[in-house]
Parts: structure tokens; C-alpha cells; sequence
């Protein structure tokens, strides 16, 4: 099946890079990335690297753009929704995270964008809550490229090592 799915790429690397894409956005994305593990995005990162299907610019390029613009729908949901997204039951059931979060906003500001791009529990919520926030369209645009930029790098020095376990 793996290699099935190998040779499927290999043929269709458009679709692979856009399938990456795709990955990024979801594991960020508001709501489904609670669910959804980063380390799905990482094992077919690192497959995808180790059989020389993708380069590691065109396989982070596809994550970080997937990224983005899920942060970017995040913190627009968040604008629409404003204060009543903290009354919604799903984020009820995470008033804990929802807390922290608000916390870390109050604490380090703009800041925030980059600290949770690179938490895991928390990164599918961060945009949303900045959004309700009132935080700068701007400044958010302009610390996400940041957050997004470093996280990028995290992900390569990732592959890179999973990639040399697997034989790249």
C-alpha cells in the first residue's frame, strides 16, 4: 500500500504538494486541528523527503503556505465571531486552553502569534482568540509570517532528521 501510494506521488507531484498543503491547513485549522496531530503532516513530510519525491523547500513551502492560510481564516473567523466566540459549547469544553491562551495575550501581546504557531495544543485556537481580541489586522498578518517562517524551519530540521532514520 505504501508503495502504492509512493508511486502515486511520484507521478503526481502537484497533488502532492497540494496534499501537503492541505495537511498544514487542517492541523491548524479552527476546530479540526484539536483533532487532527501535527505528526500526520511530519510522517508524510518525511516519506514524501526520504524517497526524493519532494524537495525539502517544496515540501516545507507546501505546509507553510497550508499553514498561513489557515492561521489567516482563524483570525478572520475570530474577527466575525468576536466576543460570542468564547460562549460557543466546543469552546466551553476548552475553557482551560481558551484560558491560557487569553492569558499569553494578555501577558506577551502580538507575541502570541509566534508562541502559538509553536504550541501544539493551543494552535488552532490562538488565531481565533486574536481575532475576537481586536489584535491588528496587520500585526497579525506580520507575526504570523514570523511564526510561520520559524515554524517552517522546525519542520524542516524535522524531516531532515526522520529523513536520515529513513534512509534519505
Amino acid at each position: 500500500m505504501v508503495t502504492d501510494l509512493l508511486s502515486w506521488i511520484a507521478q503526481e507531484r502537484d497533488l502532492a504538494f497540494a496534499a501537503l498543503m492541505l495537511m498544514g491547513f487542517i492541523e491548524a485549522c479552527p476546530g479540526l486541528g484539536l483533532f487532527i496531530s501535527g505528526a500526520i503532516l511530519l510522517s508524510a513530510a518525511s516519506l514524501i523527503y526520504a524517497e526524493g519525491l519532494l524537495s525539502l523547500p517544496e515540501i516545507v513551502s507546501a505546509a507553510v503556505i497550508g499553514a498561513f492560510i489557515s492561521d489567516q481564516f482563524g483570525f478572520y473567523l475570530g474577527r466575525y465571531l468576536g466576543a460570542e466566540l468564547i460562549d460557543l459549547p466546543w469552546m466551553q469544553k476548552r475553557a482551560g486552553l481558551v484560558e491560557k491562551t487569553q492569558a499569553q495575550l494578555r501577558r506577551f501581546g502580538a507575541f502570541t502569534v509566534v508562541i502559538g504557531r509553536l504550541l501544539t495544543m493551543v494552535r488552532s485556537l490562538v488565531p481565533m482568540l486574536l481575532g475576537a481580541s481586536g489584535l491588528s489586522s496587520i500585526k497579525f498578518f506580520l507575526f504570523d509570517v514570523i511564526a510561520c517562517g520559524i515554524w517552517g524551519a522546525g519542520l524542516a530540521g524535522l524531516v531532515i532528521g526522520v529523513g536520515a532514520v529513513l534512509g534519505a
